[in-house]
């Protein structure tokens, strides 16, 4: 407690402060990080002898008495000074354990605060596994929260002791120090805590040296254990660590003292004969309560800074128990000379004439492979940063190819280093910024960097506006301050972190210029997004310091395909921002509406002096889709306007075909122009017997339109002047719909089209069919219509056989029994020997040659090898990439198939792990899916297997270039991505299961196929779904 001496001299005082906090102040989640758990010294690791195993098979069951590297899971759970449960229990998130440890490095926290729990409240830790499917307790153990011995908050690292043998009893829980730590293990605790001085250099050969003590003091006390045949008093211990506080905190509960009556007579300074000397003597007695006189200690309470605890209670990155306590109190909090070493450490005046020889040993290779796999939206440690600046130029400089040719285990992930190396320094520090921008960044060219690592220069995290957030709200902090001097040296900062920033945007826009208009294609919709991060001038050319933009506006202008997709991108999205600025749920950012405008009318210009100059019809084609979309809108309004929601599709249908049918409307025919959906087709006409109207109360319309097959020879062709070339014509049919924003299904789409030519690249092709689906408004826009049936209907038909032979058994013999009545394999069965309609409009429609070589096997199922083929490879792909993207609301009537055997997916509505219904499945696999292959028995349930092992393992290794693009989406008006932004891209790089190996990621997705077919709460939502429909029919 604060003490104060005080000596006779008034002219002499002397204060002592004593510096702490108090608990009743600390309103933040009890939370601890779980490290991992170690067999006690002394003691078996539990694992049975192969003896055992043969002789008792029931051990089986128990995988902890098999492996040591088996499965477990931690409940935590806190309870007050009368053993009450306070709060609802966590548990640890599933970790793969290997190399016989079982090491979670995670993070638990607990839905109560710190100001909540009682002086007797204590952790309890029980250790759980699963034997025959049910979770049975493997040990238990428990950590007070406070020591009664100093009445302090615990913090830091403690060793918990875990009984496998019993159940602690009541009162076991030890409120005093726990001896249960050797020498070693303590002073590194104490080393972690803060209790001993750092020194970098020294620590660095130290604590290796100290570790080795730890192990041989450990294997010292097992050894002793067994000659003395003691036994332990644990069997396990669990290592944890708490949250360690800057301060010391003392228990203090809030108390509010009694109301007391006093009589106005009782109030000393009323009476009349008062003693003053009692007054002098230090204390005035009234009601018993003392009342200093004499100068109060000087006293530090924590309540003066509860403001600054507060703030950090709100910051969601400083919550977590390693964050090494408030550090939300501000700089001051800091250790002057361990700032100073920071920047002496990088400073390049020190050390850049050694730093140019240094090589990584082995096992910095190996550390500096993990830090380079990494995925972009991974946060960097401090250790992780010191040494990707400690080997910047070995990565840098030319000769690192030829250097790492020499080496054991060369580097595979060097073009991943740039961007890596721009998180590792202090952009605030202008010796580092300086050294990055003159010595490093000029030693690598565009070709040296991967197109996904270009697309995280174009995003938000090198944006910069949010690299001097801070320094612009330092200046705005110190405005009315007389810190001119400051603020200048702040702006000179800015402005040179603007120009710097603005080179890594040309660098990135540089290495697109590689790519070919197919491949930007690709990305075109994130890089649209991309253009929010762009400078717009208010004076002279608006876009001469933004150099994505007038790259997209020139390659668009080149190439018609682009150029299509660009145009309506920038559209939608100006006209969102628009919408958001009048009233919009979502606000405009500053310039947001003025850059996509900008760009729109600059695209527009240039579009139009091009194909002037060369006598192209682009221009002109824009303006014909511009005057067709808004002929299918008004059409749809007066739809909607002439007959009422409920009313009769028929009668809906027929006033569609009359109004197509009637030319005076410019719809059944008119002169041709490429489609908004897909430009490689041309259109020129409908067909309005064709056409039909949806039952649904948005009214959206199918329009199967008259396509010109061969137009560009036709144009091309010397005997079309003299009339002497025919056109020939297809047909194409689309879904125009008004109502819904169909941006989000767009972005899956565009997904899935990339994650099908990244496997194509493998020499994969997994027969997707990622349909066309284009955005024309925030609220409208174009579906391509494939021909399907839904899942639903193909299990509810019967494919009976009929006086055709449908089957044709002489063409496929089946020695097996009779097919099925109905199901997927009869839809095959079917579907195998009913010619396929070709349609050269898509490539979905493509019907392959069926004297290849699937892989798939067919002959004892009496199906089509192509369409077998088709279907095991395509049920593969979509298990994935739904799985991947976190697709919801997955039924029986968004699952489809075509006659090709295609199986595809529908209706992206909920991704990212959203779903309307309760607990929905991590994967969407009916058993009826695998029975179409021929049952989890057949061969086919195998090749599909692996199918979806070689897909998972190819995205994983292409998962930084998904989660870039991702992250360009965040600033989008996706509404699946704008519930929770902060956690979209976490949530798809959770599914990649970046922390296992290739082997531990297989064996975790063959799980997650299992599981989902044995599923059953999915077969039950799945059957009252038909019903509703049915019923809604």
């Amino acid at each position: 407690m604060p003490t104060t001496a005080t000596d006779t001299d008034e002219n002499i005082k002397i204060t002592n402060t004593v510096t702490f906090g108090l608990s009743k102040n600390l309103s933040i989640p009890v939370s601890l990080k779980l490290c991992y758990l170690q067999a006690a010294p002394g003691t078996q690791p539990g694992v049975v002898r192969s003896s055992e195993k043969y002789r008792n098979p029931e051990c089986f069951q128990k995988l902890s008495l098999i492996s040591a590297n088996s499965d477990l899971y931690v409940v935590l759970e806190v309870f007050d000074g009368n053993d009450n449960l306070v709060v609802e229990p966590v548990q640890s998130s599933y970790k793969a354990f290997a190399n016989n440890r079982r090491v979670w490095d995670t993070y638990m926290k607990l839905g109560v605060n710190f100001n909540q729990m009682d002086y007797g409240a204590y952790l309890r830790f029980t250790v759980m596994e699963i034997v025959s499917t049910e979770p049975v307790v493997f040990g238990l153990g428990t950590l007070s929260l406070f020591n009664h011995k100093d009445g302090l908050l615990r913090k830091g690292s403690y060793k918990v002791a875990v009984d496998t043998l019993q159940t602690p009893e009541l009162g076991s829980v030890i409120y005093g120090d726990l001896n249960n730590m050797t020498e070693a293990e303590s002073n590194l605790v104490k080393y972690e805590n803060g209790q001993f001085t750092r020194n970098e250099w020294l620590d660095a050969m130290a604590l290796p040296m100290v570790e080795k003590a730890r192990q041989a003091e450990l294997a010292a006390s097992s050894l002793r254990a067994q000659l003395l045949l003691l036994l332990p008093s644990a069997s396990h211990y669990l290592y944890v660590e708490l949250p360690n506080f800057l301060l010391p905190i003392v228990y203090l509960d809030e108390t509010y003292p009694l109301t007391v009556v006093v009589p106005l007579i009782s109030f000393a300074v009323d009476k009349p004969g008062i003693d003053a000397r009692a007054a002098n003597e230090g204390a005035m007695i009234v009601n018993s309560i003392d009342i200093p006189t004499v100068p109060l200690p000087k006293l530090y309470d924590p309540d003066f800074h509860n403001a600054l605890l507060t703030r950090y209670n709100a910051s969601q990155e400083e919550s977590l128990p390693s964050a090494a306590g408030l550090s939300a109190l501000g700089t001051s909090g800091v250790d002057p000379i361990e700032r100073k070493f920071q920047k002496l450490a990088t400073n390049i005046n020190n050390n850049s004439v050694l730093d140019k020889e240094v090589k990584p040993s082995p096992h910095m290779r190996d550390e500096l492979v993990k830090i380079l796999n990494m995925p972009s939206s991974a946060l960097l440690s401090d250790h992780e940063k010191k040494i990707l600046w400690k080997f910047r130029y070995f990565f840098s400089k030319g000769s690192l190819s030829d250097e790492l040719g020499n080496t054991s285990a060369p580097l595979t992930s060097t073009r991943q280093y740039l961007v890596k190396f721009l998180k590792s320094f202090n952009w605030e520090n202008e010796y580092e910024l300086d050294h990055a921008f003159t010595e490093i960044v000029p030693l690598w060219t565009v070709d040296s960097i991967d197109i996904g690592d270009a697309l995280e220069l174009l995003s938000n995290n090198f944006n910069p506006q949010t690299l001097t957030m801070s320094l612009r709200r330092r200046i705005i902090d110190t405005t009315n301050s007389n810190v001119k001097d400051i603020n200048t040296s702040e702006e000179k900062k800015i402005e040179k972190i603007f120009r710097y920033a603005k080179r890594l945007r040309s660098f990135a826009v540089d290495r697109l210029r590689m790519a070919s208009a197919d491949e930007l294609l690709l990305y075109l919709l994130q890089l649209v997004q991309a253009l929010k991060n762009e400078p717009l001038l208010a004076k002279g050319d608006p876009l001469a310091e933004a150099p994505l933009a007038r790259f997209l506006i020139e390659k668009s202008v080149q190439s018609n395909q682009l150029g299509n997709f660009f145009y309506w991108y920038v559209k939608v999205e100006n006209e969102d921002q628009l919408n958001s600025t009048t009233g919009g749920a979502v606000p405009a950012k500053p310039n947001d509406g003025s850059i996509y405008n900008v760009v729109l009318n600059l695209y527009i210009e240039k579009l139009k002096d091009s194909s002037s100059k060369t006598k192209s019809n682009s221009y002109k084609y824009l303006k014909r889709q511009i005057h067709f979309i808004k002929q299918l809108t008004k059409l749809v309004e007066l739809l909607r306007s002439t007959f009422r929601k409920n009313e009769a599709t028929s009668r809906k249908k027929q006033f569609l075909q009359d109004y197509l049918a009637d030319g005076s409307h410019d719809l059944l025919k008119f002169d041709p122009f490429p489609l908004p959906l897909d430009p490689s087709i041309i259109i020129c006409g409908c067909y309005p017997s064709e056409c039909s109207v949806f039952k649904s109360s948005l009214s959206p319309l199918k329009i199967t339109f008259k396509t010109i097959i061969n137009h560009h020879q036709g144009s091309t062709s010397g005997s079309m002047i003299f009339g002497g070339k025919k056109h020939k014509y297809g047909k194409y049919a689309l879904m125009f719909k008004i109502g819904d924003d169909l941006r989000q299904d767009q972005l899956v789409i565009q997904i899935i089209t990339l994650m099908d030519q990244l496997l194509k690249n493998e020499n994969l092709n997994l027969k997707l069919t990622p349909y066309k689906i284009l955005a024309t408004s925030p609220i409208a826009g174009l579906i391509q219509f494939v021909p399907n049936d839904t899942l639903d209907s193909v299990l509810s038909k019967s494919y009976a056989e009929n006086g055709v032979n449908v089957f044709k058994r002489a063409a496929l013999p089946i020695d097996s029994a009779e097919p099925i009545a109905n199901g997927i394999l009869s839809f095959l069965q079917f579907h195998s020997h009913v010619p396929q309609q070709e349609d050269s409009g898509s490539e979905i429609y493509s019907y392959e040659d069926p004297q290849r070589n699937p892989h798939a096997i067919a002959t004892d199922l009496g199906v089509s090898p192509v369409l077998m083929d088709n279907y095991v490879k395509s049920c593969a792909g979509y298990c994935v990439i739904t799985y991947l993207l976190g697709v919801g609301d997955r039924h029986l009537d968004n699952l489809l198939l075509s006659p090709n055997g295609k199986f595809w997916h529908a209706d992206f509505g909920y991704i990212l792990g959203r779903d309307p219904k309760p607990f929905p499945p991590l994967m969407k696999l009916p058993i009826q899916v695998i029975d179409g292959m021929g049952g989890m028995n057949h061969e086919n349930f195998n090749i599909f297997k692996s199918y979806c092992f070689i897909t998972y393992t190819t995205l994983r290794r292409n998962s930084n270039l998904i989660l870039n693009l991702f992250q360009l989406m965040l600033n989008a008006n996706i509404p699946d991505i704008q519930i929770d932004p902060k956690r979209a891209v976490s949530k798809v790089q959770d599914k990649f299961a970046l922390e296992m190996s290739e082997e531990e990621a297989i064996l975790h997705f063959q799980n997650l196929i299992i599981d989902s077919v044995h599923a059953f709460l999915p077969v039950v939502i799945d059957t009252l779904h038909s019903l509703a429909q049915y019923w809604r029919a």
